[in-house]
C-alpha cells in the first residue's frame, strides 16, 4: 500500500478570538483585515479542498500532513471537521510555543495508518547555548504498518529581517532536529526519519544540505544522513511560493537515508517516485493558482477568497 506524506504553509489560519499577549489583532472582526467568522469559515472550506484534491489525486488522503502557520489546536480541530475532510478521520498534534504571532506548526495523522507513540515540542538550542525563544519543531513518533517513523514538522525563522542577520536561527532549526533524530535513533536503531517544513531556506542552502546532511540525489547516501527529493525541483526553477517576484522552494520534505530505495539491504516502506524524474511533487492545480503565483486568501487587507500563499508539497511511502 501506498502512503502520501504532505506538508503546507496554510497562511495564517487564526481563529477570529484576539488573543491576548499575540499580534492577532488584524485577525480579529474589528482588526485591519475584519476577520470575521464567515471569512474564517470559508478559509476553512477552501483549504479542505485541498485536502480532498490531493486524496482524490493520490487515492487518499496523506497518512501524516504537517502544517504550519496555524494559530492554535481549535483551528486544526475545525479544518479536519470540514465535510471534505471527514473521509481522513485526522487527529491533530498541536504544542504552543513563544511565537510572538502565536502561529505555529501542527500535525495530522490518520489513527488508523500511523499509530503514534509519542510526542513533543523540541526547542531550538543556537550555537552559544541559548535556547530560541519563538517557534519549536513538532516531533512525532509512531508506527506504520509496524515499522517506527519520526515525523518532524518545522517553520524556520523568515528572511524579512534580512538573510544572513536571520542564517544563524535556521542553521540553529537544522542542527536541532538532526539532533534530536540523532537521540531517537539511538533509542530505535531502525526508525525512519522524515523532516518536513516551511525552511525558509533552499535545498542548497548551508542549513539544508551541510548541516542536516540532506544530498542531491539517493546514491551514496550515508547511513544517518538524508535525502532532499525537492532539490532537483529547485534546480529546475520550480517552487512554491514567489518571493521578490520569482519562484522559490522553500518547502521541504527530507528523508534519511533508510527510505531509500537505494538501501537494497533494508526492507519496508521506501520512498518511491511521484513521476517519471522526481521524488518529490509541489501539488498545483489551476483553481489554485491566480495570474501565476498561489491565490492568497487576504491581498493587503483585501480578501480574495483564495488559500494561501504556498503551494503544498509531498513525497509517496511504498514497498516498491
Amino acid at each position: 500500500m501506498a502512503y502520501t506524506v504532505m506538508f503546507y504553509n496554510l497562511e495564517n489560519l487564526y481563529d477570529t478570538v484576539d488573543d491576548s499577549g499575540r499580534y492577532d489583532d488584524q485577525f480579529t472582526p474589528i482588526g485591519d483585515r475584519r476577520w470575521t467568522r464567515d471569512k474564517y469559515l470559508q478559509k476553512l472550506s477552501n483549504l479542505s479542498e485541498i485536502f480532498s484534491s490531493v486524496a482524490s489525486a493520490h487515492g487518499g488522503f496523506p497518512v501524516v500532513a504537517g502544517v504550519s502557520e496555524v494559530e492554535n489546536l481549535r483551528v486544526m480541530q475545525d479544518l479536519v471537521s470540514q465535510r471534505r475532510m471527514s473521509g481522513a478521520h485526522y487527529k491533530c498534534v498541536h504544542f504552543d510555543s513563544n511565537d510572538p504571532r502565536g502561529v505555529e506548526v501542527g500535525l495530522f495523522y490518520r489513527p488508523d495508518k500511523f499509530t503514534l507513540m509519542g510526542c513533543e515540542p523540541v526547542k531550538l538550542v543556537l550555537r552559544s547555548g541559548r535556547e530560541y525563544i519563538g517557534r519549536d519543531i513538532l516531533a512525532a513518533w509512531g508506527e506504520i504498518e509496524g515499522e517506527m517513523f519520526a515525523f518532524y514538522v518545522c517553520h524556520f525563522l523568515s528572511r524579512r529581517a534580512g538573510v544572513s542577520s536571520s542564517a544563524g536561527f535556521r542553521r540553529a532549526g537544522a542542527e536541532t532536529a538532526r539532533d534530536h533524530a540523532a537521540q531517537l535513533r539511538a533509542q530505535y536503531p531502525d526508525i525512519k526519519v522524515v523532516i518536513m517544513g516551511d525552511m525558509n531556506d533552499s535545498p542548497s542552502d548551508e542549513s539544508l544540505s551541510v548541516l542536516l546532511h540532506a544530498h542531491k540525489t539517493i546514491f551514496n547516501v550515508p547511513a544517518g544522513e538524508y535525502f532532499n527529493p525537492f532539490w532537483m525541483l529547485a534546480e529546475e526553477g520550480r517552487g512554491t511560493s514567489i518571493h521578490n517576484h520569482r519562484w522559490v522552494l522553500y518547502d521541504n520534505i527530507i528523508v534519511s537515508h533508510n527510505l531509500l530505495p537505494s538501501w537494497e539491504n533494508l526492507k519496508g516502506l521506501r520512498i518511491v517516485r511521484t513521476d517519471k524524474n522526481h521524488y518529490g511533487e509541489i501539488f498545483r492545480r489551476n483553481f489554485m493558482m491566480k495570474k501565476g503565483a498561489p491565490r492568497r486568501s487576504y491581498y493587503g487587507n483585501t480578501f480574495d477568497n483564495g488559500y494561501s500563499d504556498h503551494l503544498p508539497v509531498l513525497i509517496k511511502l511504498d514497498r516498491r
